[in-house]
């Protein structure tokens, strides 16, 4: 039976938080605790960054099917595991299993879809005005990504984030949610699992602030993507702002529903509209917030 590692890896090691601190982790629906988490700090995001940030050069010169390999093998040992993944994904998260096998077949999917587009970052040549001059457009591995995601979606979140990132030849330095970082902790062992070499992939979890600013801070994070609140993507969009770090925000949703009279089956989409907005407590992107229902279907 697979052995699961519940901490942070930096730099191709599972270790503790660096001030020794610990979150109990708890099922969301029964309130039993699941276990204690490392809960660190800025220190655990500087000890990342500085792996990553080390990996970056031999990494980045991997070719796209090397770097494919990585990734289709992690693909392969979600595969593996699919069921166990399954479970204590839903028991931190909350969801139903079905949801969160889904959630980990997505893995699957972005994972191997990442390997091959990887191989098609193909550049440009651009028609020059001088006879003798040669424009070309060559895409280039940006260098160490910062990502940081919301407990919904504890598994899509991430792992669409960590697969483009790794394939286009970045290192990673992830923090998720402390309500769902097992996780996360679950798809960085399938990536050091799979071949990753140190410092690749790096999974910290702890206090978001200081994790959040150290990233900010550090020039070597060329760029940060994030899921979560409009107010933290403010946050990140000002701290961004003094390094002209690069940000990929993703900050809710708007979702209205609108009803035209021309429908069909008004019951059967009454039904769907309610499932869509209780469908995982609510807290989806696309979860309906407001109805516009033409007045003559309006009964």
């Amino acid at each position: 039976m697979t052995q699961y590692t519940f901490k942070q890896l930096i730099d191709g090691a599972w270790v503790d938080a660096a001030n020794g601190k610990t979150w109990t982790l708890l099922n969301p629906a029964t309130e039993d605790a699941l276990g204690e988490m490392p809960y660190g700090d800025g220190r655990d995001a500087a000890a990342a960054i500085d792996a990553a940030a080390s990996a970056f050069p031999a990494w980045a010169a991997k070719t796209p099917y090397e770097r494919a390999e990585v990734l289709l093998n992690a693909a392969e040992w979600v595969k593996r595991h699919h069921d166990d993944l399954a479970r204590l994904t839903s028991e931190e998260c909350g969801k139903p299993t079905r949801e969160a096998k889904a959630e980990w077949q997505a893995a699957i999917n972005l994972l191997t879809w990442y390997a091959e587009e990887g191989k098609r970052i193909y550049g440009r040549t651009i028609p020059a005005r001088i006879h003798g001059r040669r424009i070309l457009v060559l895409y280039q591995p940006l260098g160490v990504v910062g990502t940081i995601s919301a407990w919904n979606f504890p598994v899509y979140n991430h792992i669409r984030q960590w697969a483009a990132a790794l394939a286009a030849g970045c290192t990673v330095v992830g923090r998720p949610s402390e309500y769902t970082p097992r996780s996360a902790m679950l798809t960085a062992q399938a990536l050091h699992e799979a071949g990753a070499p140190p410092g690749v992939v790096n999974l910290i979890n702890g206090e978001p602030d200081a994790m959040g600013k150290a990233m900010l801070k550090d020039p070597r994070v060329r760029k940060i993507t994030f899921t979560g609140s409009t107010r933290v993507g403010k946050l990140l969009m000002d701290g961004a702002s003094a390094t002209v770090t690069r940000l990929a925000l993703e900050l809710g949703g708007n979702a209205p529903v609108i009803i035209f009279p021309d429908m069909k089956n008004v019951e059967a989409t009454a039904k769907a509209a309610v499932q869509w907005k209780y469908r995982n407590a609510g807290q989806v992107c696309i979860a309906p917030q407001r109805f516009y229902v033409h007045s003559r279907i309006a009964e």
